[in-house]
């Protein structure tokens, strides 16, 4: 009953239409604190600590790359655009199967931390037509960082419904459930179980038995 009256579905990226394994993470944290170390003059070993500690407390690489004073988004988006993503993500026959179905019955959208061309390469892998989504929301293009409202408010707007009319599908409750509560959209939390999301499941593919 929390979900009804559905007519948008809208979905995180990383995380959530795939699964991040730990060999790509450690990848783009090692990249992320060398380019970081190098930058402040200072020997990897001894910032990844300090760098460790801070992206526990603030949750983000840009923010904890902010933190240094230096461009978070920048470095991270060149980061990604140098890791060989068709390494770690694979083509999903079973999420290509769903989303076509879904998209069927409900608006598919997407809002992602990243830039959109960077999204593209990433549903593309996964055997996904960014076309299927509208709006298809990259926050890097627009100089936002979820769990801000704006690329929330923007969804809204573009898809000419009431917030709980929407519901946003993501794997961090700070960043993806927060977020798009903060706004009015209901959400469900994949892989986890929080009581902030009015819904939660173990993986992207149980959204089509719950709606």
């Amino acid at each position: 009953m929390k979900l009804k009256g559905i007519k948008a579905i809208g979905f995180d990226v990383d995380g959530t239409l795939y699964h991040s394994p730990p060999e790509l993470q450690i990848a783009v944290g090692k990249q992320i604190v060398g380019e970081a170390a190098r930058l402040i003059g200072q020997d990897p070993d001894e910032l990844a600590e300090e760098y460790l500690k801070r992206r526990e407390q603030y949750r983000s690489n840009t923010i904890t790359l902010n933190s240094f004073g230096l461009p978070g988004e920048e470095i991270f988006q060149k980061i990604w655009n140098e890791v060989p993503l068709e390494q770690y993500i694979q083509k999903d026959l079973k999420l290509v199967k769903m989303m076509g179905e879904l998209g069927q019955r409900y608006q598919l959208f997407i809002i992602s931390n990243g830039r959109r061309v960077e999204i593209k390469k990433k549903l593309q892998y996964i055997g996904l037509e960014a076309e299927l989504f509208e709006p298809l929301i990259a926050c890097y293009d627009q100089g936002w960082i979820k769990p801000e409202p704006s690329p929330f408010l923007l969804a809204i707007e573009s898809l000419k419904l009431k917030p709980e009319e929407i519901v946003y599908v993501g794997d961090r409750v700070d960043l993806d459930v927060e977020g798009a509560q903060a706004t009015g959209m209901k959400t469900i939390l994949i892989g986890g179980d929080s009581e902030k999301a009015d819904v939660h499941c173990e993986s992207v593919y149980d959204i089509g038995l719950l709606l």
